[in-house]
């Protein structure tokens, strides 16, 4: 369904009953990314999945964004549909705008799951950083000249452990898909805003709900030392690394769905 928040027409949808959980997916993906997730969900509370904007049906106007938009998106959304509180999962990006959202309505998250996200500043030599910079350039570049496709085996592939995609055929096939349902003009709009990430990360050690972080081992686009300076950082918070790369709710579902029912089941019922 469409719902009219922040002044833009957002996708989303809800199933099961219950409590409110509110999952945020990761850059380039949509909704339909927590495939995985939903049922095991849904069985215990009422999930909210949507499109970031940039990102699957929601609509993405041409001007200038900030994770801070994202998660004034995400607020006035949840105002629209009449969620006073909710839990919240973030992936990736969506970790971000779920930080961002606790810091600045911190009586509407109940608890937080920030999943393979940037959660804390860590040490980047500038080597590094150009390195990633330059990728992140060559694949707007590609995408604005030859379209999503050009580029879109090398950023799936990068979501995983080395060789997973190719012992896992189908699955990594029907997530490229859904990632290929994006709108490619405002997926560059949103890679130009630097929804990506941002040098400089929100204050973590401000956050006041109940917090869990999980990270990958194996993850080359984050790695797990954001993850464990951000436990050390925010209070209280814990940490569980799995042997997965960047997508670890994809490699690992069963996993992943279980630690995030047992840390909300201890912090919430």
């Amino acid at each position: 369904m469409k719902i009219k928040a922040n002044g833009i027409s957002i996708n989303c949808e809800v199933c099961g009953s219950g409590k409110w959980l509110t999952l945020v997916h990761g850059f380039g993906d949509n909704l339909e990314a927590w495939w995985y997730q939903l049922a095991a969900f849904s069985r215990h509370y009422r999930v909210l999945t949507y499109d970031v904007r940039g990102h699957g049906q929601t609509e993405t106007p041409d001007e200038e964004y900030t994770m801070e938009t994202g998660a004034r998106d995400l607020y006035e959304l949840l105002k629209a549909l009449g969620v006073a509180e909710t839990c919240v999962l973030g992936y990736s990006m969506g970790g971000r705008l779920a930080i961002e959202l606790a810091l600045a309505h911190p009586g509407v998250v109940k608890a937080l799951v920030i999943a393979n996200s940037p959660v804390a500043p860590v040490r980047q030599t500038q080597e590094e950083l150009k390195e990633r910079m330059q990728v992140q350039q060559r694949w707007m570049e590609a995408i604005e000249r030859y379209g999503l496709e050009s580029v879109m085996d090398e950023m799936t592939t990068a979501m995983f452990c080395p060789g997973w995609p190719e012992q896992n055929p189908e699955t990594f096939a029907y997530y490229k898909g859904l990632r290929l349902k994006n709108n490619p003009g405002a997926l560059v709009t949103v890679m130009r805003a630097g929804f990506r990430g941002e040098p400089s990360l929100p204050k973590v050690g401000a956050l006041a709900c109940p917090t869990l972080i999980i990270a990958g081992e194996h993850d080359n686009l984050m790695g797990t030392e954001t993850a464990r300076v951000g436990q050390a950082t925010i209070p209280d918070a814990r940490l569980k690394v799995m042997a997965t790369g960047h997508a670890s709710a994809i490699e690992k579902p069963e996993e992943f769905n279980a630690a995030v029912l047992e840390f909300l089941s201890q912090v919430t019922d």
